[in-house]
């Protein structure tokens, strides 16, 4: 609702500055007075005068916008000396005005004791379909160079941030396909999420990657990969704090990502084959590495280990510190493991035996790190926060 508010401020501002502006110049006639009730209409093949609101806005959902009225306003900002920027600045102000008080005209008001009719996928839609109109509108009057200007980037060039080595009408048929399968996604909740209503949106999101790889050439489907995948998101995050090349991280990518299509693969094999893949990209990563930074690499890749940073830079712990505690900390959920698979400890010895074990741990890594950052440690990670429940006998 803010956002909404402050988008519409925002778009009365830029209207009432070409006004403002206009008004300023010798002899330019004031615009006639509209009140909201009753809108002006583009009449296709009508041009507006000056004295006509400037541009003119459409008053049913059948009306389209005509270049007409911003052609007038274009010329006629040219004509006052205006620079080129500063023009297309303004009218593109004006076009975005008048679409959105044509959707705020269109709008129907849902009372507040009844939820709202939310349609997701169409809205995207309609979004969609006044993004485009504004396009080809823009094209009409200032010709294809403005596909490639700063000024309308958002407009030809959505996918600029990250994905500025594809052309203007590949980003837009793009974030079309990402936006409507989305939205189509959340369409599918129902009151109540249901198994079948998480089944549906994994497939949608695996019918939204084939449509995108189906979209893109390979190249680029690889470099969509690298920006946006979920894989490549994780690698951002967990990599954090190594020391890696832009290389490396293609190179990394491509080893986890066969693994990740190794996973998808196996769903149906059992788990010795699904442990055999995952071994065997462990391994070539390995060899890729080497086993120092490997190593590096592997702690990383722990949420402990990224607790333990965490713990480190607030308490002052060094690197090498945050290793060995890591270390203790490994030896210790190994040791709790093996005592809670072992079916031939009675109950009561096999948690005797992991409280010592904890014990035992924790003492050592208040040697290594003090007391204080020591509790902490023991409060927010996990091996510390949860251990295995010895087995009933």
């Amino acid at each position: 609702m803010v956002k909404n508010i402050i988008i519409i401020a925002l778009a009365v501002i830029n209207g009432t500055l070409i006004y403002a502006f206009l008004q300023r110049q010798q002899g330019y006639p004031q615009p006639a007075q509209v009140r909201p009730s009753q809108p002006i209409r583009i009449d296709a093949g009508k041009r507006n005068t000056a004295e006509d609101q400037v541009p003119a806005l459409a008053q049913d959902v059948g009306d389209t916008f005509t270049q007409d009225s911003y052609e007038d306003l274009t010329n006629e900002l040219r004509n006052r000396g205006l620079p080129e920027d500063l023009v297309k600045q303004m009218v593109l102000s004006a076009i975005n005005r008048d679409f959105l008080l044509d959707t705020r005209m269109r709008r129907t008001d849902t009372p507040y004791w009844k939820k709202p009719e939310r349609d997701p996928h169409q809205a995207t839609v309609d979004e969609l379909d006044l993004e485009e109109q504004k396009r080809q509108l823009l094209l009409e009057i200032f010709g294809t160079e403005i596909v490639d200007d700063p000024l309308f980037e958002d407009l030809f060039r959505p996918l600029n941030d990250r994905l500025a080595l594809l052309s203007s009408d590949t980003q837009i048929a793009l974030d079309a396909l990402i936006r409507s399968k989305r939205a189509q996604t959340l369409g599918v909740r129902g009151p109540g999420m249901l198994r079948e209503d998480r089944v549906a949106m994994r497939d949608s999101s695996v019918d939204l990657d084939q449509a995108i790889q189906e979209l893109l050439t390979e190249d680029e489907y690889l470099e969509y990969q690298l920006r946006n995948s979920p894989l490549a998101s994780a690698m951002r995050r967990t990599m954090d704090g190594f020391d890696y090349s832009e290389q490396e991280f293609r190179d990394i990518f491509g080893i986890r990502n066969a693994s990740t299509m190794a996973d998808v693969r196996q769903i149906g094999g059992g788990r010795e084959e699904h442990a055999a893949a995952v071994q065997a990209n462990n391994e070539q990563l390995r060899d890729y590495l080497g086993e120092a930074r490997y190593q590096e690499y592997e702690r990383l890749q722990d949420p402990v280990f990224r607790s333990l940073q965490s713990i480190g830079e607030r308490y002052g712990s060094s690197e090498s510190e945050l290793i060995e505690v890591y270390e203790i900390s490994s030896a210790m959920a190994t040791q709790t493991r093996e005592i809670a698979r072992n079916g031939d400890l009675p109950r009561q010895e096999a948690r005797k035996r992991m409280e010592e074990i904890d014990q035992q741990a924790f003492a050592e890594i208040i040697e290594v790190v003090g007391e204080e950052a020591a509790e902490s440690i023991r409060q927010n990670t996990r091996r510390f926060a949860y251990r295995p429940r010895p087995p009933r006998r």
